[in-house]
């Protein structure tokens, strides 16, 4: 009987483990938000290629295993160039994926001409691998370059045998499908009636892929249409993992700030948010080299060098397209000339002026396939898809600080004005409308608090600071005027720094608190002479604790001294000093 009930015990004991097991590796999932992996990146070595094989034309193939499972594959290399690179996938011995043409010029590569352009770390494009454990990859006219290896990134936690177990788990507690069809349509229930569902960065990134800074910005005069050159093999519910391998390509390998693409499209009509600062804002991405600065890209996942883009991911092309180029007031139809920013692949000198269409191919502006044969063929079919917006009156808004420098906790000041800016000049102010008070992030700005215009088109308010920051007024804009936005002002912040001396013989106490929290300080005294001038005897670095300064210092000479606290300038405030504190040894 005791043996029946010990038995008993462990088989109770052994499913309140698995039932403990699945609940950890599966809360996520079921939590009510989307889980996002933990992204997995490593890389391997490429075979080096044999002496009397560099010779332009002549194909080279390499094997590679790199020991763990990945999602995206792309190869880095120094020098100039490889030729043509070709790579395909396969998982655990099973059948080879097709052939996909990797880009080895990518718009971040140096000139080549140029010494660092012989030099320079370059990368492939970025291409999608499912669920692979091995990749080939051949490629020719191989002359030259040198440190060739794979950059390997897992975005769906499969990685390790362990990874995959709790993929497993997870799979169980909430499938995979199911999972992704909530989590598109909760996005698509929350769209704006006049805006497309799209799938914002907090869902495909989960905090994933920040970028390494904030956010610039440009304007938008037309739209430039990409593929990504992965594979068109991959469900609906692989496309957020695509989203975030690429983010972390761009951004790891590439060395970009972030994702370069303003908006991606998959090809059952998903549309996701690309490179952070804003769906609305004209966020400067790395899609175009040279045009970057007045245009949105827009990238389709899949290769389209022969096939088009389905219907369901031409029709996500058109909405996003219609929507996006309409609030920055751009016609879809038409030519428009853009100024030349230069650059190696950049088909046009810097400071020309090409005419392009406003939804354009980026084989268009630079020396590329993309976004392939098949998808350029449909971008005339596609312009006739995209509905242009309701005629809109431009706006002009304005924002002016009162001080340029404000003290830790204090609030600066601003007065901001809107007006309706017609084709002659003449603004006519806009009162009773809203308009946002914005702070710029790493990703892009937020509204700090709103305020209404009077009857002349003009509001003041306040905004407490604690870092530098920048700060800008922002009109939405309403049917019938378009959105603006004033210029960013920049206002530093001063720490409050207080400081105390106290002497003990020939021992000087100091104690001292920096608000916002600093790591170093700096102590300057000065001794005063018989003549009345000041003589420097000391300055020194030292170091706070949350805060707060406490130290000693000896002095001998028997004097009159001055002391102050400082701190040095960094990205977060501006430079300050505490008041002078007087004291006297001997």
């Amino acid at each position: 009987m005791r043996r029946r009930t010990t038995t008993a015990w462990v088989a109770l004991a052994t499913i309140a483990v698995a039932v403990a097991a699945i609940g950890w590796a599966a809360g996520p999932a079921v939590s009510g938000g989307r889980y996002v992996a933990d992204p997995v990146e490593f890389e391997a070595a490429v075979p080096a290629v044999p002496a009397g094989v560099h010779a332009a034309g002549r194909r080279v193939t390499r094997r590679v295993r790199p020991g763990k499972r990945f999602n995206l594959v792309g190869m880095r290399w120094r020098g100039p160039e490889v030729g043509t690179l070709r790579m395909r996938v396969r998982r655990g011995g099973g059948d080879w994926s097709r052939w996909v043409l990797a880009g080895t010029d990518p718009d971040h590569a140096p000139d080549r001409g140029t010494r660092e352009g012989r030099r320079a770390l370059r990368a492939s494009d970025p291409v999608w691998a499912g669920e692979a454990d091995e990749v080939e990859i051949a490629f020719s006219g191989a002359r030259r370059a040198r440190d060739m290896r794979l950059r390997f990134v897992n975005t769906t936690g499969t990685a390790t045998p362990a990874a995959r177990l709790r993929a497993r788990l997870r799979g169980l507690a909430a499938g995979v499908v199911g999972a992704a069809r909530g989590f598109m349509g909760a996005r698509a229930a929350q769209a704006d009636t006049s805006q497309p569902a799209i799938v914002g960065r907090d869902q495909w990134a989960g905090g994933k892929c920040p970028p390494r800074a904030q956010p610039a910005f440009g304007e938008v005069k037309l739209a430039f249409v990409h593929h990504t050159v992965s594979t068109n093999e991959y469900g609906p519910e692989d496309s957020a993992a695509m989203v975030l391998g690429i983010c972390r390509y761009h951004r790891d390998t590439n060395g970009w700030n972030d994702i370069g693409y303003n908006f991606l499209v998959d090809r059952y009509g998903t549309i996701f948010e690309g490179r952070a600062g804003g769906i609305a804002e004209a966020v400067v991405g790395a899609q175009a080299q040279g045009f970057n600065s007045s245009s949105t890209g827009i990238a389709s996942l899949g290769t389209f060098s022969s096939g088009g883009q389905t219907p369901a991911g031409l029709g996500a092309l058109a909405r996003v397209l219609g929507w996006k180029l309409a609030v920055h007031g751009v016609p879809p139809t038409g030519r428009v000339a853009v100024v030349s920013g230069g650059g190696s692949t950049n088909r046009f000198p810097a400071g020309s002026r090409p005419v392009f269409e406003r939804i354009a191919g980026h084989r268009d502006a630079d020396a590329t396939a993309c976004p392939g044969d098949g998808l350029y063929a449909q971008l005339p079919q596609l312009r006739a898809m995209v509905e242009p917006g309701p005629p809109r009156a431009s706006t002009r808004t304005t924002a002016e600080r009162e001080r340029r420098n404000i003290t830790y906790g204090g609030k600066a000041g601003l007065r901001v004005s809107l007006g309706v800016s017609p084709p002659d000049g003449a603004v006519s102010p806009l009162g009773g409308r809203r308009i946002d008070v914005q702070v710029l992030g790493r990703l892009g700005w937020r509204t700090n608090h709103s305020v209404k215009t009077d009857s002349a088109g003009k509001a003041a308010t306040k905004v407490r600071l604690s870092l530098n920051r920048r700060l800008r007024a922002r009109f939405e804009g309403e049917p019938g005027l378009l959105p603006s936005s004033s210029t960013s002002l920049a206002v530093g912040v001063r720490p409050v720094i207080s400081a105390s001396a106290s002497v003990a013989g020939k021992r000087v106490r100091v104690k001292g608190t920096m608000r916002p929290r600093k790591q170093r300080a700096i102590i300057t005294v000065k001794r005063r002479t018989p003549g009345g001038s000041l003589v420097r005897v000391l300055r020194r670095s030292v170091k706070l604790r949350r805060g707060k300064l406490s130290t000693s210092l000896r002095i001998t000479r028997p004097a009159a001294y001055r002391l102050r606290l400082s701190t040095r300038a960094d990205s977060r405030n501006r430079s300050a000093r505490s008041r002078v504190v007087e004291f006297r040894v001997g």
